[in-house]
C-alpha cells in the first residue's frame, strides 16, 4: 500500500487539510463566543476609574492588576488551527528526510503554510477594512463624502 511508504506525508496532508478546514470554518461561521456587552465594558472602566481616583486622593499606591487570560472557544480554535498547521509542516519536512513521494510532501507543506497564510491574510484584511470604515465615517461626519 502507498500510504505505508508515505506515512509522514500522508499524516501531514491530513493535518494540513484539517487545519485549513478549521480556519475557513472559523472565519466563515465564527466568532462562536459572544462578546461582552457594552454595559459590562463601560461599568468595568467606570469602576476602575473610580477606584484609582479614590486611591489617588487617599495617597495609596495603586495595586497592579494581574490580567487573567480567558480561554474561550475562539481562542482555542485559533491556537489549535495554528498548531495543527505547524505540525503538518513538520510532518512534511520529516517526510522530505525520508524521501517520500514529492506530491504528498508538497501537499502537506502547502496545506500547512496555506493555513497560516490564510489566517494572517484575514487579520490584515480586517485591519484594512476597519481603517477604511473609520475613514468613511470621518468623511461622512465632516461632510466630504459624496456619491
Amino acid at each position: 500500500m502507498y500510504i505505508k511508504r508515505n506515512l509522514f506525508s500522508f499524516i501531514g496532508l491530513l493535518l494540513g487539510a484539517l487545519a485549513l478546514l478549521l480556519a475557513i470554518t472559523h472565519f466563515l461561521a465564527g466568532p462562536f463566543s459572544p462578546p461582552p456587552s457594552l454595559e459590562t465594558l463601560v461599568a468595568g472602566k467606570i469602576t476602575a476609574v473610580r477606584e484609582s481616583a479614590l486611591a489617588a486622593l487617599k495617597g495609596v499606591p495603586l495595586p497592579e492588576k494581574q490580567r487573567v487570560r480567558s480561554w474561550d472557544i475562539d481562542t482555542i480554535l485559533t491556537i489549535s488551527t495554528s498548531f495543527t498547521a505547524i505540525i503538518a509542516i513538520v510532518f512534511g519536512v520529516v517526510a522530505t528526510f525520508y524521501k517520500e513521494n514529492r506530491l504528498g510532501i508538497q501537499a502537506a507543506l502547502l496545506f500547512g503554510a496555506g493555513t497560516l497564510a490564510f489566517q494572517v491574510a484575514m487579520v490584515w484584511l480586517m485591519l484594512v477594512l476597519a481603517v477604511f470604515l473609520i475613514a468613511m465615517v470621518v468623511a461622512a461626519l465632516s461632510g466630504n463624502l459624496s456619491f
